[in-house]
């Protein structure tokens, strides 16, 4: 009896070859037989017979015995399957818990990256530290929005200013019309400046992803309170407040 494409189809599909087929339907055929019978009656080339086997063997389709010569016998299709099948489903289990774990320690490192902070900061001070630290960080955007209370701190980072305008940082400056001529000049020379007479606090900038606002006083006379964060929403938000502000009617370019 030979069996349908539709047979052989499924039983390549389970993992044999078509020599394997051959020699495992002559072995349900002829019960247990040598490689050289199953050569023959299979008609398998002699120099193939036995690597069939020993596939079939190593597959749990066959059992192998060791004598002289060797001789093999057909496992029952129903137990060969249950078998396959058990060991395809241990290995399904297997690969699916190391990719588990692969993809779990990615999400867990992406996790770590991803973690973001978000601080009240206290006094001039502490403020001006988390300033210079995001300038130090700041590799293609600087925007500033400087309220004419933090003019006297600006001594303080007009030199890093400068470094990222020679490394080719953009810098852009919003301040109030207020500020001397003397120190607009000095602002010029490292951001692009422009003056808006309302000025709702003030902070810094640095590539949309980090980020110092300041709120105003805070419990203490002269002590004011100021968000670091580099949590990239708040960020982008202070960066399209920024440009709102920068592109408004009633702010001026400053000569």
């Amino acid at each position: 009896m030979s069996l349908s494409e539709r047979a052989l189809s499924a039983l390549k599909e389970l993992g044999l070859t078509g020599t394997e087929v051959k020699a495992y339907i002559s072995l349900l055929r002829g019960g247990t037989m040598t490689a050289n019978d199953v050569s023959r009656d299979a008609r398998i080339p002699y120099s193939k017979v036995y690597e069939a086997l020993e596939s079939l063997h190593g597959k749990g389709w066959v059992d192998e015995q060791k004598s002289r010569p060797v001789v093999y016998t057909a496992k029952p299709p129903d137990t060969a399957i249950a078998e396959l099948k058990s060991r395809y489903e241990a290995e399904r289990r297997e690969k699916e818990q190391y990719a588990l774990q692969e993809l779990i320690g990615v999400q867990k490192n992406k996790s770590e990256q991803e973690k973001q902070d978000i601080w009240i900061v206290r006094g001039y001070g502490e403020i001006l530290s988390r300033v210079k630290n995001l300038l130090l960080n700041c590799r293609t955007e600087l925007l500033i929005a400087l309220p004419p209370q933090l003019l006297p701190f600006t001594d303080q980072l007009l030199p890093l200013m400068a470094t990222l305008k020679e490394k080719g940082v953009k810098g852009q400056l919003l301040t109030s019309p207020s500020v001397s001529a003397a120190s607009i000049e000095q602002l010029s020379r490292v951001a692009e400046v422009r003056a808006r007479k309302t000025m709702y606090g003030g902070g810094v900038i640095a590539d949309a992803r980090e980020v110092v606002l300041l709120l105003g006083g805070g419990d203490q006379p002269n002590t004011p309170l100021a968000i670091w964060a580099d949590h990239h929403g708040l960020a982008s938000f202070a960066k399209d407040y920024f440009e709102f502000l920068w592109n408004s009617k009633d702010t001026t370019k400053v000569p």
